[in-house]
């Protein structure tokens, strides 16, 4: 029997954030998502987390998964650790362009070949390209 992999968005999903996109359609400006201070201060939980904290208690892996670019991944580490959740890893998938569904897809794709894998994100366009073997929940 395959492993549980409960994978989660990170904003809109497990976390309430104020960075916004300060560009245009044809000119996005991500900047606040790559603030940690930001991320660290002004990050309040949603009840998808308390979900999360649930399913690692039990033994499960969890992971998160989100447009944010790496380098902020070690203050994503934190803000989880003040809520008691260790993630197995965070995947960020924001250094690798614009087509954020289709990179996800792939990571979860990898995912779910060792393990039964679920996966809640806030956005649909995120879900629909998801392969139909992975468990997913719209946040």
């Amino acid at each position: 029997m395959k492993n549980k992999a409960f994978v989660f968005d990170l904003d809109g999903t497990l976390f309430e954030t104020t960075a916004t996109d300060r560009g245009t359609p044809s000119s996005p400006n991500f900047i606040e998502f790559g603030d940690t201070a930001k991320l660290l201060n002004e990050s309040n939980p949603l009840p998808l987390l308390k979900l999360a904290q649930q399913v690692q208690a039990e033994g499960h892996k969890v992971y998160i998964l989100t447009a944010r670019q790496n380098i902020i991944a070690p203050a994503i580490k934190k803000l989880l650790h003040r809520y008691g959740i260790k993630a197995e890893y965070v995947f960020t998938v924001g250094d690798r362009g614009f087509d954020i569904p289709a990179y996800k897809a792939e990571i979860l794709s990898q995912l779910a070949k060792d393990h039964k894998t679920y996966y809640w994100d806030d956005d649909i366009d995120n879900l629909t390209m998801v392969p139909s073997a992975i468990r997913t929940f719209l946040a």
